[in-house]
């Protein structure tokens, strides 16, 4: 059984769709995340404000030092990377905080995969 790249091309973006339409109208969605050093590269942050995506230490279930951000425009923002003032010590969390100040989302990333 042989797919067309059109195909593929086309479940992939219906998954995509339903998985943003889950997820609200504030999210992110990391891509892999592995061995992260001085910087971090996030895939996705949707925002329905501006804002500042922040990557933190996270250790058993606790956000530790905040390690670096990134200004965040309203709208879909891709390929959002972050520059680290150290590397993480295993878990990272990236929380996205609106140009309000409140945390509009959050997740976190085992840093060693």
């Amino acid at each position: 059984m042989t797919f067309s790249v059109k195909t593929l091309a086309a479940a992939a973006l219906v998954a995509v769709a339903g998985s943003a339409a889950v997820a609200g109208p504030n999210y992110i969605i990391t891509g892999v995340q592995k061995d992260i050093k001085s910087v971090t590269t996030v895939d996705l942050v949707r925002a329905d404000q501006a804002g500042t995506l922040e990557v933190y230490n996270f250790h058993n279930g606790e956000r530790g030092a905040l390690l670096g951000s990134a200004d965040v425009n309203a709208g879909a923002n891709t390929d959002v990377k972050v520059r680290l003032s150290n590397a993480p010590l295993n878990k990272v969390e990236y929380v996205l905080v609106g140009n309000n100040g409140a945390e509009l989302a959050a997740t976190d990333v085992n840093n060693y995969q």
